[in-house]
Protein backbone atom coordinates (compact mmCIF):
# COMPACT_ATOMS: atom_id res chain seq x y z
CA UNK A 1 0.00 0.00 0.00
CA UNK A 2 2.72 1.95 0.89
CA UNK A 3 4.39 1.95 -2.59
CA UNK A 4 1.20 2.26 -4.22
CA UNK A 5 0.64 5.78 -2.33
CA UNK A 6 4.04 6.83 -3.55
CA UNK A 7 3.34 5.89 -7.39
CA UNK A 8 0.35 7.52 -7.09
CA UNK A 9 2.19 10.96 -5.49
CA UNK A 10 4.88 10.84 -8.38
CA UNK A 11 1.81 10.62 -10.83
CA UNK A 12 0.46 13.46 -9.65
CA UNK A 13 3.15 15.46 -9.22
CA UNK A 14 4.42 14.50 -12.75
CA UNK A 15 0.92 15.44 -14.49
CA UNK A 16 1.27 18.82 -12.58
CA UNK A 17 4.66 19.97 -12.93
CA UNK A 18 3.79 18.88 -17.32
CA UNK A 19 0.08 20.50 -16.68
CA UNK A 20 1.93 23.63 -15.66
CA UNK A 21 5.02 23.28 -18.33
CA UNK A 22 2.20 22.73 -20.78
CA UNK A 23 0.31 26.25 -19.77
CA UNK A 24 3.68 28.20 -19.70
CA UNK A 25 4.33 27.03 -23.13
CA UNK A 26 1.42 28.69 -24.66
CA UNK A 27 1.01 31.70 -22.67
CA UNK A 28 2.66 34.66 -22.93
CA UNK A 29 3.45 37.63 -19.99
CA UNK A 30 1.41 40.94 -20.09
CA UNK A 31 2.06 44.11 -19.78
CA UNK A 32 0.70 44.43 -16.04
CA UNK A 33 2.48 41.01 -15.47
CA UNK A 34 6.14 42.37 -16.20
CA UNK A 35 7.50 44.05 -12.81
CA UNK A 36 9.37 46.46 -15.08
CA UNK A 37 7.65 49.86 -17.14
CA UNK A 38 7.98 49.02 -20.88
CA UNK A 39 7.22 51.84 -22.70
CA UNK A 40 5.33 51.30 -25.98
CA UNK A 41 3.09 52.10 -28.87
CA UNK A 42 0.81 50.72 -31.56
CA UNK A 43 0.46 53.29 -34.29
CA UNK A 44 -0.88 51.33 -37.03
CA UNK A 45 -3.32 49.15 -38.09
CA UNK A 46 -3.91 47.65 -41.00
CA UNK A 47 -6.66 45.40 -42.45
CA UNK A 48 -5.41 43.93 -46.01
CA UNK A 49 -2.41 46.63 -46.09
CA UNK A 50 -4.81 49.28 -45.70
CA UNK A 51 -4.73 51.60 -43.03
CA UNK A 52 -7.97 50.93 -40.59
CA UNK A 53 -7.80 54.39 -39.10
CA UNK A 54 -5.64 57.47 -39.85
CA UNK A 55 -2.32 56.99 -37.63
CA UNK A 56 -1.68 59.31 -35.35
CA UNK A 57 -1.95 58.47 -31.69
CA UNK A 58 -1.65 55.24 -29.38
CA UNK A 59 -5.02 53.99 -29.41
CA UNK A 60 -7.39 56.29 -31.67
CA UNK A 61 -9.04 54.37 -33.91
CA UNK A 62 -9.34 51.44 -31.17
CA UNK A 63 -11.38 53.58 -28.51
CA UNK A 64 -14.04 54.26 -30.75
CA UNK A 65 -14.38 50.53 -31.37
CA UNK A 66 -13.74 49.29 -28.00
CA UNK A 67 -10.49 47.16 -28.95
CA UNK A 68 -12.25 45.21 -31.96
CA UNK A 69 -10.80 45.03 -35.02
CA UNK A 70 -13.71 43.76 -37.69
CA UNK A 71 -13.21 42.33 -41.20
CA UNK A 72 -13.52 40.16 -43.22
CA UNK A 73 -9.92 40.39 -43.35
CA UNK A 74 -7.19 37.33 -44.59
CA UNK A 75 -4.43 39.26 -43.00
CA UNK A 76 -4.04 42.31 -40.25
CA UNK A 77 -0.57 44.48 -39.79
CA UNK A 78 0.00 46.20 -36.31
CA UNK A 79 2.75 48.04 -36.39
CA UNK A 80 4.38 49.87 -33.09
CA UNK A 81 7.25 49.73 -31.33
CA UNK A 82 7.88 49.02 -27.19
CA UNK A 83 11.50 49.48 -25.24
CA UNK A 84 12.00 46.75 -22.19
CA UNK A 85 15.10 46.99 -19.93
CA UNK A 86 16.85 43.65 -22.02
CA UNK A 87 17.41 43.24 -25.70
CA UNK A 88 15.07 42.10 -27.87
CA UNK A 89 15.44 38.61 -30.00
CA UNK A 90 12.98 38.90 -32.14
CA UNK A 91 8.81 39.48 -32.33
CA UNK A 92 5.94 37.29 -33.26
CA UNK A 93 1.90 36.96 -32.73
CA UNK A 94 -0.58 34.57 -30.70
CA UNK A 95 -4.08 34.32 -31.95
CA UNK A 96 -7.07 32.66 -29.67
CA UNK A 97 -4.71 30.08 -26.90
CA UNK A 98 -2.20 29.14 -29.86
CA UNK A 99 1.33 28.77 -29.68
CA UNK A 100 3.49 32.28 -30.45
CA UNK A 101 4.30 32.62 -34.24
CA UNK A 102 7.69 34.47 -34.82
CA UNK A 103 9.47 35.20 -37.53
CA UNK A 104 12.78 37.20 -37.90
CA UNK A 105 11.50 39.46 -40.54
CA UNK A 106 9.25 41.57 -37.67
CA UNK A 107 11.42 43.54 -36.47
CA UNK A 108 12.52 46.50 -37.71
CA UNK A 109 15.30 49.45 -36.56
CA UNK A 110 13.92 52.03 -34.25
CA UNK A 111 14.59 55.44 -34.78
CA UNK A 112 16.14 58.12 -32.79
CA UNK A 113 12.84 59.71 -31.53
CA UNK A 114 11.74 55.84 -30.68
CA UNK A 115 15.14 55.03 -28.48
CA UNK A 116 14.65 58.60 -26.77
CA UNK A 117 11.04 57.35 -25.42
CA UNK A 118 11.66 53.65 -25.45
CA UNK A 119 15.50 53.52 -23.89
CA UNK A 120 18.40 51.86 -25.40
CA UNK A 121 16.87 48.53 -26.12
CA UNK A 122 13.93 49.75 -28.15
CA UNK A 123 12.69 48.24 -31.73
CA UNK A 124 10.42 49.15 -34.27
CA UNK A 125 7.85 45.81 -34.87
CA UNK A 126 5.69 45.48 -38.08
CA UNK A 127 3.82 42.24 -37.27
CA UNK A 128 1.65 40.83 -40.14
CA UNK A 129 -1.09 37.56 -39.23
CA UNK A 130 -3.29 35.44 -40.96
CA UNK A 131 -6.67 35.33 -39.58
CA UNK A 132 -8.45 34.64 -43.05
CA UNK A 133 -9.54 31.53 -40.95
CA UNK A 134 -11.22 32.97 -38.07
CA UNK A 135 -15.04 33.62 -38.34
CA UNK A 136 -17.23 35.89 -36.22
CA UNK A 137 -16.59 34.59 -32.49
CA UNK A 138 -14.11 37.71 -31.07
CA UNK A 139 -10.57 36.20 -31.26
CA UNK A 140 -7.76 37.68 -29.19
CA UNK A 141 -5.09 38.72 -31.52
CA UNK A 142 -1.58 39.80 -29.46
CA UNK A 143 1.98 41.02 -30.73
CA UNK A 144 4.59 39.84 -28.79
CA UNK A 145 8.29 40.37 -28.00
CA UNK A 146 10.75 37.62 -27.14
CA UNK A 147 13.46 38.89 -24.43
CA UNK A 148 17.11 37.79 -24.08
CA UNK A 149 16.30 35.80 -20.92
CA UNK A 150 13.12 33.88 -23.13
CA UNK A 151 9.92 35.98 -21.80
CA UNK A 152 7.25 36.39 -24.13
CA UNK A 153 5.94 39.86 -23.58
CA UNK A 154 2.68 41.01 -24.72
CA UNK A 155 4.03 43.89 -27.00
CA UNK A 156 0.85 46.28 -26.12
CA UNK A 157 -1.32 46.94 -23.07
CA UNK A 158 -4.90 46.85 -25.79
CA UNK A 159 -6.74 43.85 -24.97
CA UNK A 160 -7.04 43.45 -29.85
CA UNK A 161 -9.77 41.45 -30.66
CA UNK A 162 -10.73 40.34 -34.43
CA UNK A 163 -14.31 39.57 -35.71
CA UNK A 164 -15.64 38.65 -39.12
CA UNK A 165 -19.00 40.11 -37.62
CA UNK A 166 -20.48 43.28 -38.67
CA UNK A 167 -20.77 46.12 -35.95
CA UNK A 168 -24.63 47.09 -34.76
CA UNK A 169 -25.79 50.00 -36.52
CA UNK A 170 -24.90 52.80 -34.04
CA UNK A 171 -23.50 55.91 -34.53
CA UNK A 172 -19.56 56.64 -33.71
CA UNK A 173 -18.40 58.97 -31.68
CA UNK A 174 -16.80 62.42 -33.37
CA UNK A 175 -13.16 63.12 -32.03
CA UNK A 176 -12.61 67.00 -31.60
CA UNK A 177 -10.05 68.34 -31.03
CA UNK A 178 -9.47 71.30 -28.80
CA UNK A 179 -6.15 71.78 -29.54
CA UNK A 180 -4.32 71.77 -32.40
CA UNK A 181 -1.12 69.44 -32.33
CA UNK A 182 1.17 69.37 -29.49
CA UNK A 183 5.15 70.16 -28.70
CA UNK A 184 7.62 68.41 -27.00
CA UNK A 185 7.27 70.65 -23.53
CA UNK A 186 5.06 68.04 -21.01
CA UNK A 187 3.37 69.20 -17.97
CA UNK A 188 3.34 67.19 -15.04
CA UNK A 189 -0.41 67.19 -13.27
CA UNK A 190 1.22 66.05 -10.28
CA UNK A 191 3.40 69.28 -9.04
CA UNK A 192 -0.19 70.49 -8.02
CA UNK A 193 -3.25 70.28 -6.51
CA UNK A 194 -5.72 70.44 -9.41
CA UNK A 195 -6.24 70.87 -13.53
CA UNK A 196 -9.20 71.79 -14.84
CA UNK A 197 -10.84 72.09 -18.18
CA UNK A 198 -13.54 74.18 -19.38
CA UNK A 199 -15.81 72.59 -22.04
CA UNK A 200 -18.88 73.06 -24.14
CA UNK A 201 -20.69 70.03 -25.41
CA UNK A 202 -23.19 71.55 -28.21
CA UNK A 203 -26.57 71.34 -28.41
CA UNK A 204 -28.05 68.35 -29.37
CA UNK A 205 -24.52 66.18 -28.39
CA UNK A 206 -23.98 64.03 -25.34
CA UNK A 207 -20.15 63.94 -24.08
CA UNK A 208 -18.25 60.51 -24.53
CA UNK A 209 -15.31 61.15 -23.10
CA UNK A 210 -12.65 63.99 -22.64
CA UNK A 211 -9.22 62.64 -23.45
CA UNK A 212 -5.64 64.21 -22.31
CA UNK A 213 -3.96 63.01 -25.23
CA UNK A 214 -0.62 60.68 -24.99
CA UNK A 215 -0.32 61.60 -21.47
CA UNK A 216 3.33 60.70 -19.95
CA UNK A 217 4.22 59.25 -17.21
CA UNK A 218 7.81 59.80 -17.58
CA UNK A 219 8.73 56.05 -17.24
CA UNK A 220 6.44 55.66 -14.47
CA UNK A 221 5.51 51.59 -13.19
CA UNK A 222 2.80 50.17 -14.92
CA UNK A 223 0.29 49.96 -11.99
CA UNK A 224 -0.42 52.51 -9.22
CA UNK A 225 -0.46 55.60 -11.42
CA UNK A 226 -3.99 57.71 -11.90
CA UNK A 227 -6.24 60.38 -10.67
CA UNK A 228 -9.89 61.10 -9.78
CA UNK A 229 -11.76 63.59 -12.09
CA UNK A 230 -15.33 65.26 -11.20
CA UNK A 231 -17.38 67.09 -14.17
CA UNK A 232 -19.60 69.91 -13.00
CA UNK A 233 -21.92 72.68 -13.96
CA UNK A 234 -20.21 75.79 -15.17
CA UNK A 235 -20.98 78.29 -13.03
CA UNK A 236 -18.62 81.20 -15.14
CA UNK A 237 -15.62 81.15 -11.89
CA UNK A 238 -13.73 78.29 -11.12
CA UNK A 239 -14.01 78.63 -7.30
CA UNK A 240 -17.35 78.78 -7.58
CA UNK A 241 -18.15 76.11 -9.74
CA UNK A 242 -16.04 73.53 -7.73
CA UNK A 243 -17.84 74.37 -4.79
CA UNK A 244 -21.09 73.13 -6.24
CA UNK A 245 -21.95 69.54 -6.21
CA UNK A 246 -20.41 67.40 -8.84
CA UNK A 247 -22.38 65.37 -11.19
CA UNK A 248 -20.21 62.42 -11.79
CA UNK A 249 -16.77 61.00 -11.04
CA UNK A 250 -14.51 59.28 -12.65
CA UNK A 251 -11.36 57.28 -11.26
CA UNK A 252 -8.40 56.36 -13.33
CA UNK A 253 -6.15 54.00 -12.40
CA UNK A 254 -3.17 51.73 -13.86
CA UNK A 255 -2.21 54.62 -16.37
CA UNK A 256 0.50 54.06 -18.65
CA UNK A 257 2.94 56.13 -20.03
CA UNK A 258 1.90 58.23 -23.59
CA UNK A 259 -1.03 56.08 -24.01
CA UNK A 260 -4.44 58.77 -24.43
CA UNK A 261 -5.65 59.50 -20.72
CA UNK A 262 -9.69 58.91 -21.43
CA UNK A 263 -11.99 60.25 -18.67
CA UNK A 264 -15.47 59.24 -18.83
CA UNK A 265 -18.97 59.90 -17.03
CA UNK A 266 -22.27 58.36 -17.64
CA UNK A 267 -24.17 60.69 -19.01
CA UNK A 268 -23.47 64.57 -19.87
CA UNK A 269 -25.63 66.49 -22.02
CA UNK A 270 -25.27 69.58 -24.07
CA UNK A 271 -24.22 72.54 -21.60
CA UNK A 272 -21.08 74.03 -20.35
CA UNK A 273 -18.53 72.15 -18.19
CA UNK A 274 -15.90 71.78 -15.95
CA UNK A 275 -13.70 68.73 -15.63
CA UNK A 276 -11.63 68.88 -12.47
CA UNK A 277 -8.30 66.50 -11.96
CA UNK A 278 -7.47 65.87 -8.57
CA UNK A 279 -5.41 63.08 -6.04
CA UNK A 280 -3.40 62.29 -8.60
CA UNK A 281 -1.14 59.29 -7.90
CA UNK A 282 2.43 59.38 -9.35
CA UNK A 283 3.87 61.21 -12.08
CA UNK A 284 0.84 61.92 -14.40
CA UNK A 285 0.55 65.10 -17.03
CA UNK A 286 -0.01 66.04 -20.81
CA UNK A 287 2.23 67.58 -23.76
CA UNK A 288 1.83 70.89 -24.24
CA UNK A 289 -0.49 72.24 -27.29
CA UNK A 290 1.03 74.45 -29.78
CA UNK A 291 -2.48 76.13 -29.85
CA UNK A 292 -6.40 76.30 -29.01
CA UNK A 293 -8.27 75.33 -32.43
CA UNK A 294 -10.20 78.38 -33.60
CA UNK A 295 -13.23 77.12 -33.09
CA UNK A 296 -12.83 76.45 -29.23
CA UNK A 297 -10.46 80.03 -28.68
CA UNK A 298 -13.51 81.86 -27.18
CA UNK A 299 -15.09 78.66 -25.24
CA UNK A 300 -12.31 76.91 -24.11
CA UNK A 301 -10.45 77.44 -20.36
CA UNK A 302 -7.75 76.21 -18.55
CA UNK A 303 -6.64 75.43 -15.02
CA UNK A 304 -4.12 74.98 -13.24
CA UNK A 305 -3.93 75.23 -9.20
CA UNK A 306 -7.48 76.67 -9.66
CA UNK A 307 -5.86 79.76 -12.10
CA UNK A 308 -6.60 80.24 -15.17
CA UNK A 309 -3.51 79.23 -17.23
CA UNK A 310 -2.81 79.43 -21.29
CA UNK A 311 -0.22 76.29 -21.90
CA UNK A 312 -2.87 73.89 -22.06
CA UNK A 313 -2.20 70.49 -22.91
CA UNK A 314 -3.09 68.74 -26.01
CA UNK A 315 -6.47 67.65 -25.26
CA UNK A 316 -9.99 66.49 -27.50
CA UNK A 317 -13.60 65.52 -26.48
CA UNK A 318 -15.98 62.85 -28.26
CA UNK A 319 -19.65 63.35 -28.65
CA UNK A 320 -22.39 61.83 -30.59
CA UNK A 321 -25.97 62.56 -31.39
CA UNK A 322 -28.02 63.11 -27.64
CA UNK A 323 -31.13 60.42 -28.23
CA UNK A 324 -33.02 61.86 -25.61
CA UNK A 325 -31.99 65.26 -24.61
CA UNK A 326 -33.25 66.94 -21.52
CA UNK A 327 -36.24 69.54 -22.58
CA UNK A 328 -34.68 72.97 -21.82
CA UNK A 329 -35.66 74.81 -18.99
CA UNK A 330 -38.75 77.17 -19.55
CA UNK A 331 -38.50 80.76 -18.87
CA UNK A 332 -40.89 83.34 -18.42
CA UNK A 333 -41.92 85.74 -21.71
CA UNK A 334 -42.56 88.31 -19.59
CA UNK A 335 -40.13 89.78 -16.43
CA UNK A 336 -43.30 90.39 -13.39
CA UNK A 337 -44.23 94.13 -12.66
CA UNK A 338 -43.64 95.23 -9.22
CA UNK A 339 -47.39 95.72 -8.63
CA UNK A 340 -50.92 94.15 -10.17
CA UNK A 341 -51.41 96.08 -13.56
CA UNK A 342 -55.47 96.13 -12.35
CA UNK A 343 -57.00 96.19 -9.02
CA UNK A 344 -58.70 93.00 -7.22
CA UNK A 345 -62.18 93.16 -8.01
CA UNK A 346 -64.89 92.56 -5.40
CA UNK A 347 -66.78 89.73 -5.29
CA UNK A 348 -70.37 89.74 -5.15
CA UNK A 349 -72.53 90.10 -2.35
CA UNK A 350 -75.17 87.02 -1.69
CA UNK A 351 -78.21 87.62 -3.36
CA UNK A 352 -80.15 85.82 -0.39
CA UNK A 353 -79.66 86.03 3.35
CA UNK A 354 -79.23 82.58 4.79
CA UNK A 355 -82.13 80.84 5.86
CA UNK A 356 -82.09 79.84 9.45
CA UNK A 357 -83.02 76.18 9.43
CA UNK A 358 -85.93 74.92 11.70
CA UNK A 359 -85.47 73.73 14.99
CA UNK A 360 -85.67 70.00 15.43
CA UNK A 361 -89.10 68.50 17.02
CA UNK A 362 -88.38 66.86 20.39
CA UNK A 363 -88.69 62.75 20.20
CA UNK A 364 -89.78 60.25 22.34
CA UNK A 365 -86.37 59.25 23.48
CA UNK A 366 -86.60 59.23 27.15
CA UNK A 367 -85.43 62.44 29.13
CA UNK A 368 -82.34 62.45 30.83
CA UNK A 369 -82.25 61.38 35.06
CA UNK A 370 -82.60 63.67 37.40
CA UNK A 371 -79.44 64.80 39.19
CA UNK A 372 -79.11 64.64 42.68
CA UNK A 373 -80.22 67.17 45.15
CA UNK A 374 -79.28 68.30 47.99
CA UNK A 375 -82.83 68.40 50.41
CA UNK A 376 -82.73 68.34 54.19
CA UNK A 377 -82.96 64.79 54.26
CA UNK A 378 -79.79 64.48 52.31
CA UNK A 379 -77.80 66.69 54.49
CA UNK A 380 -79.19 65.26 57.90
CA UNK A 381 -77.17 61.86 56.64
CA UNK A 382 -74.28 63.52 55.39
CA UNK A 383 -73.76 64.64 59.01
CA UNK A 384 -74.74 61.10 60.95
CA UNK A 385 -72.33 59.54 58.49
CA UNK A 386 -69.46 61.76 59.47
CA UNK A 387 -70.44 61.09 63.58
CA UNK A 388 -70.05 57.47 62.68
CA UNK A 389 -66.68 57.79 61.55
CA UNK A 390 -65.30 59.69 64.03
CA UNK A 391 -65.22 56.63 66.07
CA UNK A 392 -63.66 54.07 63.46
CA UNK A 393 -60.02 56.19 64.23
CA UNK A 394 -59.81 55.73 68.31
CA UNK A 395 -61.71 51.70 68.00
CA UNK A 396 -58.96 51.41 65.05
CA UNK A 397 -56.04 52.56 67.53
CA UNK A 398 -57.36 50.30 70.97
CA UNK A 399 -57.14 47.38 68.27
CA UNK A 400 -53.61 47.48 67.69
CA UNK A 401 -52.72 48.24 71.38
CA UNK A 402 -54.13 45.33 72.64
CA UNK A 403 -52.46 43.73 69.24
CA UNK A 404 -48.81 44.23 70.65
CA UNK A 405 -49.51 43.86 74.12
CA UNK A 406 -50.86 40.33 73.24
CA UNK A 407 -47.52 39.60 71.34
CA UNK A 408 -45.21 40.90 74.44
CA UNK A 409 -47.43 38.53 77.00
CA UNK A 410 -46.37 35.90 75.03
CA UNK A 411 -43.03 36.18 74.38
CA UNK A 412 -42.16 36.87 78.24
CA UNK A 413 -44.11 33.66 79.18
CA UNK A 414 -41.75 31.58 76.77
CA UNK A 415 -38.66 33.31 78.10
CA UNK A 416 -40.15 32.05 81.23
CA UNK A 417 -40.55 28.79 80.56
CA UNK A 418 -37.15 28.35 79.20
CA UNK A 419 -35.25 29.01 82.50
Amino acid sequence: MKKLAAVLVALTLAATMFGVLGVSAASYMTQNEYEVNAPQSLDVIKGNGTDLYTPGYTGDYLADVNNIIRGPFDTITLQGWIGVDQPILEFGYVIGDGEPVFDPGFIKEPEQAVLAAGGEYAQRFIITMDVSALGEAETPIMPVAKLEDGTVLAATYLNLKYTTKAAAEEEKPTNINITDNRNDTPINFNGTSSVAFKIVVPEGKQLVRFTVIQSPTWNGPTTGIGLTANIYTWTGDYDDTVEGESLAECIVEDHKDCSNLDIEFEYIPAGEYLIDLTDFTGNIGGWTATEVSADYVDSYLYFYNGMEAENTPHVRMAIKTDPNPPAPTEKPTQKPTAEPTEEPVATEAPTEAPVVTEAPEPTDAPKPTDAPKTTDEGNKSNDESKKENKWLVPVLIGAGVLAVAAVIAIVAASKKKNK
